[in-house]
């Protein structure tokens, strides 16, 4: 990604006529009739549309179709309310891309005519159940004003995620900047944020506004906060105390209104002294925590996401299918790069490959079938038994929190280990079960 990217997103995304709603945690759509209709939606299963939600109330809402195929969504005095777009309604239009929040389900509008840009929320492909709560917590903390900072490796989705706190906003028609803070140079980081005047350094030949200024009434995204030099830091966290910018060499401030959304893979005593965020910059930009879970946390994911990104690759390359090589090889690569590396490595795969795609196409370095390391592949491990007394004692007490938490973050809670800790070292030990999708996932597309 360039180093700053600007986008208004005054129009709604797809065009056309509703006919459709998608919960957001996964599941099937509930198709509506184009013609005249009237439902009603709630937890009874005499509902039209019936959801299974605690907290929906037995009838909580109507949606009727309007003359000209619009729909209408009225609250029908429901115990926890119906919001449009993170906002509580009695009545209000539903669009195309819009999200119906009823209780803890929130559904998509969605159009089954000519679509423009997807809506970020809909590209946050997965089911994971740690993955689809970070969403709903996003989607929750988007109709507030509070500042976020979004929390996970390289790769899995953070920009995205920022964008659909944006567009769950009240700012979502004004302007979302996207600034990748590790592609400033550092002579230059005050200049591209806070602006400058004329001749204020050499080759400022003319007046700049900063970035804070462009992003005046939306959301400014600053992406690998933690790549800012930590001496220039104090700088960023005065605007944001004060909500005034003073450009490069000027005498004036000028007052902003900015929703601040940031995103850093510097996790490592994050929150502390030693983290490459200072602590009191952290505080002011970490109101709302987010986590996005690697893309080897959440490998049941894989199928989805392989067959969702060769469906978006069909029209330019045509329809490819996976041996069960591939599928194997997929599934036993632990994904450093996260889903852009999955990307990447599809997209390289049917631009290159044959219309059935084996290991090799994902994996060109490969030197062998999948049961030989090359890159690509996961690496030869230790033997249990050539270590060290304490540590084969530690990989033990790992292997058995692991097996009976269920999970990384649960298993590092039992052992009060850092979850990244836990993590390197199971995945240096061998701890981590061989994953492959499940039997009967689909090979081929229609």
């Amino acid at each position: 990604m360039s180093h700053v990217e600007t986008q208004s997103l005054a129009e709604p995304t797809m065009s056309g006529v509703v006919i459709a709603l998608r919960p957001t945690s996964g599941g099937a759509e509930i198709q509506l009739p184009k013609t005249g209709h009237r439902w009603i939606v709630g937890s009874a299963l005499t509902c039209d549309i019936v959801i299974a939600d605690p907290c929906v109330s037995q009838i909580h809402c109507i949606v009727e179709r309007q003359e000209g195929g619009g729909l209408v969504v009225r609250d029908h005095k429901s115990r926890n309310g119906t919001s449009v777009d993170g906002n509580p309604v009695e009545g209000a239009e539903l669009r195309v891309g819009s999200y119906l929040t009823i209780g803890r389900t929130t559904l998509v509008a969605l159009a089954g005519l000519t679509r423009g840009p997807r809506r970020a929320v809909e590209l946050l492909r997965g089911r994971d159940p740690v993955l689809r709560t970070t969403i709903d917590q996003a989607l929750r903390a988007a109709p507030t004003d509070c500042n976020v900072l979004v929390v996970g490796e390289t790769g899995t989705g953070k920009d995205l995620l920022a964008r659909a706190i944006h567009e769950g906003s009240r700012r979502v028609r004004e302007p979302f900047v996207a600034v990748n803070c590790g592609a400033i140079p550092r002579e230059l980081i005050g200049s591209e944020l806070f602006g400058h005047d004329k001749g204020s350094f050499t080759g400022a030949h003319t007046d700049r506004e900063g970035y804070f200024v462009e992003a005046h009434g939306g959301t400014l995204f600053l992406d690998e906060i933690g790549e800012l030099p930590l001496e220039l830091q104090p700088n960023l966290l005065r605007v944001l105390e004060t909500r005034r910018v003073r450009r490069v060499g000027g005498a004036a401030e000028r007052a902003v209104d900015v929703r601040i959304v940031a995103a850093t893979n510097r996790l490592d005593g994050l929150g502390t002294d030693a983290a490459r965020i200072r602590l009191d910059l952290y505080h002011r930009v970490a109101t709302v925590v987010l986590a996005l879970p690697p893309l080897r946390e959440r490998m049941a994911d894989l199928p989805d996401l392989v067959e969702s990104i060769l469906d978006e690759l069909a029209a330019e390359h045509g329809t490819h299918r996976l041996t069960e090589d591939a599928w194997t090889a997929l599934g036993h690569y632990d994904w450093p790069g996260n889903v852009r590396e999955l990307r990447h490595a599809i997209a390289r795969a049917v631009a290159l490959g044959d219309t059935e795609l084996g290991p090799r196409d994902f994996f060109p370095e490969l030197g062998g079938g999948p049961g030989r390391h090359g890159i690509g592949m996961s690496p030869a491990l230790p033997d249990p038994d050539s270590l060290p007394p304490y540590e084969a004692m530690l990989r033990s007490a790992m292997e058995q929190a692991l097996r009976t938490q269920g999970s990384i973050r649960a298993a590092a809670e039992h052992l009060g280990m850092p979850k990244s800790t836990f993590a390197d070292k199971a995945k240096a030990w061998g701890l981590f079960p061989r994953r492959r999708p499940p039997r009967g996932t689909p090979g081929t597309r229609r």
